[in-house]
């Protein structure tokens, strides 16, 4: 498989959220859950240093990572600089940290995680943006990027600051389009603007436009869509 963005289907699996036996994640559920994603020909799954307090990364490796071909499938994953980091070396040592928990050899797609007008200080402090150019010159970074929460504004100015970034993650569904704090439509608007592509987060809302009240679901029904799939699409 070739690393570029036309080779991978526009439906991806996120791992913030997997599902549990305890405090710890059902691996042979997730396995399950994985195979039937890949098997339905889909590639592209997220996950972060932090979700599941770290436990996400490690249930990756045991259910994809040990279980499937490296070039069948796309691993995302992301650097929070601002959660625990006392200094740039502890930042850093993130990006070491989920390579060792993944077992992947390398990251498709890494992305500097929820940037955000203060975020950004910590990033710009201890170097992170140029730490993960080096990477990507050494082959463990396919694309380099960031995840956003802001607004339009903050993001031109991200985007102006930093055009070496190869894509940008989006809070983007129909609810918050038009929304005056999420912003998506003018982020997306600004994101096209500097030629970035755009993966989309949060399309169902965490779950909320896949549990509409029953006379909001009735149009979409009446016009042979699931609210989900409406959501989606």
């Amino acid at each position: 498989m070739e690393h570029s963005w036309k080779n991978v289907p526009k439906l991806g699996f996120g791992l913030m959220r997997l599902p549990m036996l305890g405090d710890k994640v059902d691996i042979e559920q997730f396995k399950v859950m994985a195979d039937k994603f890949l098997e339905a020909g889909f590639t592209y799954f997220d996950t972060a240093y932090g979700y599941i307090n770290g436990q996400s990364e490690a249930a990756f490796k045991e259910a994809v990572i040990k279980r499937h071909p490296r070039d069948s499938f796309t691993i995302a994953t992301k650097l929070p600089a601002w959660a625990g980091a006392n200094n740039a070396e502890e930042a850093k040592q993130m990006f070491w940290t989920s390579l060792e928990r993944t077992g992947a050899g390398y990251f498709d797609f890494y992305l500097l995680h929820n940037v955000s007008a203060e975020r950004k200080k910590v990033f710009d402090a201890y170097g992170i943006w140029d730490f993960v150019q080096e990477r990507k010159k050494e082959g463990l970074i396919r694309h380099a990027g960031f995840s956003f929460h802001d607004t339009a504004d903050v993001l031109d100015k991200v985007l102006t600051e930093h055009p070496e970034v190869d894509f940008i993650q989006l809070q983007i569904n129909y609810a918050d389009w038009d929304d005056n704090s999420v912003q998506s439509r003018l982020c997306w608007e600004t994101a096209r603007k500097h030629g970035k592509p755009v993966v989309i987060m949060e399309p169902v809302k965490g779950g909320t436009l896949a549990n509409l009240p029953q006379e909001v679901q009735k149009p979409f029904r009446d016009g042979g869509l699931e609210p989900v799939e409406a959501a989606l699409r």
